[in-house]
């Protein structure tokens, strides 16, 4: 049976299986394909590479360089920072993820983002008030030393989806692991 089974068989019986819960339960399985709390430590969890033997017979390990990166599908209202249910169901795996031993030394940068509607102005406003939203809630909820998130905004630079800049893929935040 798949977690997404599992969540949708376990709501169901939580809301008393009424004919909407199938749906909406679908829906929010969905929100977290690929956003479970294994898929950040496994996106944001340093890699590694061996190295050659040397001389002496001992291996070693060693930083590949890229920095671990995961483009979260939190996806935001149009000219909203609100968090949406679907948002905070990504925000829990991710919050149990960094509090997971895999990461729990590392600090991490939330960058927002927005689409192109609007002024410049106003997009970098809005996505740094993003990047605020997601870091006050894993700061509330899963109680991460505010200190390990560093949130800031790019607005519309960056796009997800150059080819359509309006589209609301390109609402998200970006985290990245910067090191311990």
């Amino acid at each position: 049976m798949t977690r997404k089974t599992l969540l949708i068989a376990g709501a169901a019986l939580l809301l008393g299986a009424s004919a909407a819960a199938p749906v909406a339960l679908t829906a929010y399985a969905d929100d977290l394909q690929g956003q479970t709390k294994q898929d950040f430590i496994d996106a944001l969890a340093p890699k590694t590479r061996g190295l050659t033997l040397s001389t002496q017979g001992t291996q070693g390990t060693q930083d590949t360089g890229a920095a671990p990166q995961k483009d979260m599908r939190i996806q935001f209202e149009f000219g909203s920072a609100a968090l949406t249910d679907s948002a905070r169901a990504v925000l829990n795996e991710l919050g149990a993820a960094l509090q997971s031993d895999q990461l729990s030394a590392y600090q991490f940068s939330l960058v927002g983002h927005t689409d192109a509607v609007g002024s410049d102005a106003a997009n970098l406003k809005l996505s740094q008030a993003r990047a605020r939203s997601v870091k006050d809630y894993l700061v509330s909820q899963f109680h991460i030393d505010p200190v390990r998130l560093e949130a800031s905004g790019v607005g519309e630079s960056g796009l997800a989806d150059p080819s359509d800049p309006n589209n609301g893929i390109n609402r998200r935040v970006v985290i990245t692991n910067i090191g311990s």
